[in-house]
């Protein structure tokens, strides 16, 4: 799992999303944002909804709710860590 795909999981557990909403929220466009929602849905980690005038809509699935919950934690304390640095480099 990437960081262009946690981005997409996390947006969709606010609810449904088009691919062009996709698209302006996490600012992964073309080809790219295909390949990674390929890679997601080849996963089960989200799931067409419908298509609305030729766009998916789509949303994460049980599956991808879990998975990010498993790497919820790796997140937390990644941040933790840049937060500790940052302040230690420009003082908090």
């Amino acid at each position: 799992m990437n960081i262009r795909q946690l981005r997409i999981l996390t947006l969709l557990l606010e609810g449904e999303l088009s691919t062009s909403e996709i698209e302006e929220y996490t600012g992964i466009s073309g080809p790219r944002l295909k390949r990674e929602l390929d890679a997601l849905m080849r996963r089960d980690l989200i799931e067409q909804k419908a298509i609305i005038g030729g766009e998916l809509i789509l949303s994460i699935t049980q599956s991808g709710i879990e998975e990010l919950m498993r790497e919820y934690p790796v997140l937390k304390d990644l941040l933790e860590e840049i937060e500790q640095v940052l302040c230690l480099r420009f003082g908090c």
